[in-house]
């Protein structure tokens, strides 16, 4: 299969060079595999035996990859195997991108306001339109046998503070899961795959204040819908605010790269370092 590739355990004795690098483990003709090339690879916190897998899967893709190397230098013409001009321009591309990220890092200003994410929104709130109904709701999911169920029901309805806190605290000895963050918005998708029930429920029935309770063999579900935004109308600003963030960020990570890059050419320019030939 592999012609007159050899994978063996290393069992010649080494030279002074291998010795500096451990133990042979395997080799592919001249290629070799050394034991100092396998230390720290296996994430920590892995059992012994995983460890043993790890490390032999390691080996055993060295050993497929060098071999097909091998295989791909013997069958290449000299011409087709030379790739000086390829590793020349990616040298360029990778020493500009770790150039690029070191003054990103160095220079990138990454705060921004409420009010810069405020004045972005409402520019160009058209752009945020929703493809996805999102929901603000109070859920809870408990086991149907736990003691105090029509208590925990009672409190569900109610709209009185004190009663969320009583809630609140019978959601954390009880409860399975609970979301009761008012001020937080979800895609009612992740919902329906914690409630499969909603699957059957028409999405018109999906309204504001619209209460919901569900029972299966093994627990009770409790469901209020504080409020809806459907898809195809503009998404609100609290649930957009880390996007537009980001967009932000991305906005002046360019602008920056950008300002930086014709620094560089208009100096190389005045110092007569560029000369551009007609």
């Amino acid at each position: 299969m592999f012609g007159q590739l050899l994978l063996l355990l290393a069992c010649d004795k080494p030279s002074e060079a291998a010795e500096e690098k451990g133990k042979v483990i395997a080799r592919v003709n001249t290629a070799n595999l050394y034991a100092t090339d396998l230390e720290h690879i296996a994430p920590q916190g892995l059992s012994m035996s995983d460890s043993t897998a790890f490390i032999q899967t390691f080996i055993n893709k060295w050993a497929y990859n060098e071999v097909f190397y091998q295989q791909s230098v013997n069958y290449l013409s000299e011409e087709e195997a030379d790739i000086t001009k390829e590793l020349g321009a990616y040298k360029k591309e990778l020493l500009a991108y770790k150039f690029q990220a070191k003054l990103i890092e160095e220079k990138l200003d990454t705060n921004v306001t409420i009010h810069q994410i405020e004045d972005y929104y409402n520019a160009n709130s058209q752009n945020f339109l929703l493809k996805n109904n999102i929901v603000k709701v109070l859920y809870v999911k408990t086991p149907v046998n736990i003691p105090n169920l029509a208590k925990l029901k009672k409190l569900c309805y109610s709209t009185n503070p004190k009663d969320a806190e009583q809630l609140k605290s019978m959601c954390i000895q009880y409860a399975n899961n609970y979301f009761m963050n008012d001020n937080t918005w979800l895609m009612f998708d992740d919902l329906k795959k914690e409630i499969r029930q909603l699957n059957e429920i028409p999405e018109y029935n999906i309204q504001n204040g619209k209460i919901f309770e569900f029972t299966d063999a093994t627990s009770f579900y409790f469901l209020k819908i504080i409020e809806v935004k459907s898809k195809n109308t503009i998404s609100p600003l609290n649930f957009e605010k880390n996007n537009i963030k980001n967009m932000l960020i991305n906005q002046r990570k360019q602008q920056l790269i950008n300002t930086i890059k014709k620094d560089f050419f208009d100096k190389a320019k005045t110092n007569k370092e560029l000369e551009i030939y007609n």
